[in-house]
């Protein structure tokens, strides 16, 4: 695998995170904008709360939006874009997590209920 290729595509073409509505996307901007907060990022809302922008004391550093269930950003400056870009990828390798431990907690869950702990004389196939 070649990192620095797959950055340039992440910037280029963003990161598709299947969202198929509207809240959803919304919901998601909202909780990386508190992330970024807490990174130390000076962050705005625009555009009806679909972009993020990102600034430092002296200039915008770039912008984050979704667009058809993708994540994009865009550099709006070389000092200090990728700082934030790397921030971003820290919120959403968390997320993917958060939902993969959800997805094997309910595949743990099923595992279980199929499992019979009563020993009723017949043998299971």
């Amino acid at each position: 695998m070649n990192i620095k290729k797959e950055i340039k595509n992440a910037i280029r073409h963003g990161i598709f995170l299947g969202f198929e509505d509207e809240e959803e996307e919304k919901q998601f901007l909202k909780s990386l904008f508190a992330f970024l907060v807490k990174k130390k990022n000076f962050c705005l809302f625009k555009d009806n709360d679909r972009t993020i922008v990102i600034s430092s004391d002296v200039e915008d550093l770039g912008e984050i939006y979704i667009h058809a269930g993708t994540l994009k950003i865009t550099p709006l400056t070389d000092q200090g874009f990728f700082k934030v870009f790397m921030d971003m990828l820290e919120f959403v390798a968390m997320r993917h997590k958060e939902e993969l431990d959800k997805l094997n907690n309910l595949d743990d869950e099923s595992t279980e209920d199929d499992e019979s702990t009563e020993d009723d004389g017949d043998l299971w196939l």
